[in-house]
């Protein structure tokens, strides 16, 4: 299947996992609406850097991302007794986990924390969850900043982002590690249904299922320790219920388990 004619559907499997996709996701689309010049795009490079914060204060972002690095750097150190591997990519893979742990170390306080008693972002984020809460007449000081130069905007986005730019880097290395450590398979839903069990004794971290546009239908997947289950919807509008489709899908998919 040529890549620009598949859609990738992930399915995160615990909740570490599931987190920093979520941090991938925001921080991903902060930096596309930073890279824009309109005044809306700053609103929403904004928005969604207050996702992120709160995202960050939620738990422990950074205990998590260590352990994970420590985990999967115990795993990269096994494989050295692994007959002809790459050790070349090892050593690299390895120096470059060690180092990740020394730049997470040095980080002190809160993830964000710096933008924690900035008053201008905190008086968007109180009024970010009304409706409408950021028209002009709420916060003038916000309306009278938008108006600014995009060069302007740009250069507090950034000085407000960029210290988040070391978990960002720890978050896509282990996240590009897992995707990277299993085999694609071909499969067939059996009218629209696959089902199969996962082996509780291995560290299942995310599926992947890779599905050809032209089948026009997308994947609902359903996972717990043991078993995961995939139905296959259609949905010709987004007016109309998705329905299981009744006829059999070709597809891929990815079990990482690194």
């Amino acid at each position: 299947m040529p890549a620009k004619s598949v859609i990738t559907f992930e399915q995160p499997l615990n909740e570490r996992i599931r987190t920093f996709m979520r941090v991938e996701q925001l921080y991903a689309r902060c930096k596309h609406y930073m890279g824009k010049d309109n005044a809306w795009d700053s609103h929403f490079a904004l928005t969604t850097l207050l996702e992120l914060i709160g995202l960050a204060s939620r738990g422990d972002l950074k205990r998590e991302l260590m352990k994970e690095i420590k985990r999967q750097l115990a795993n990269l150190q096994q494989l050295y007794n692994v007959p002809n591997v790459d050790k070349d990519k090892l050593d690299k893979l390895v120096t470059s986990h060690d180092g990740l742990i020394v730049q997470l170390d040095q980080l002190q306080g809160h993830l964000l924390g710096h933008l924690k008693d900035n008053d201008f972002v905190n008086s968007i984020k109180q009024r970010a969850v009304i409706p409408g809460g950021t028209c002009d007449f709420d916060l003038p000081a916000y309306h009278y900043w938008l108006t600014q130069t995009s060069s302007q905007r740009k250069e507090i986005l950034a000085a407000w982002l960029n210290p988040f730019a070391v978990v960002h880097d720890a978050v896509i290395r282990c996240l590009d590690l897992i995707r990277d450590s299993a085999e694609v398979e071909e499969c067939v839903a059996a009218r629209g249904f696959y089902q199969r069990t996962l082996d509780p004794n291995q560290p299942n971290q995310l599926i992947r299922v890779l599905v050809n546009k032209s089948n026009e239908c997308f994947p609902e997947i359903s996972a717990g320790k043991h078993r995961f289950s995939i139905r296959f919807l259609s949905q010709q509008s987004p007016n109309e219920y998705p329905k299981q489709v009744d006829h059999d899908i070709e597809f891929k998919i990815a079990c990482c388990t690194f």
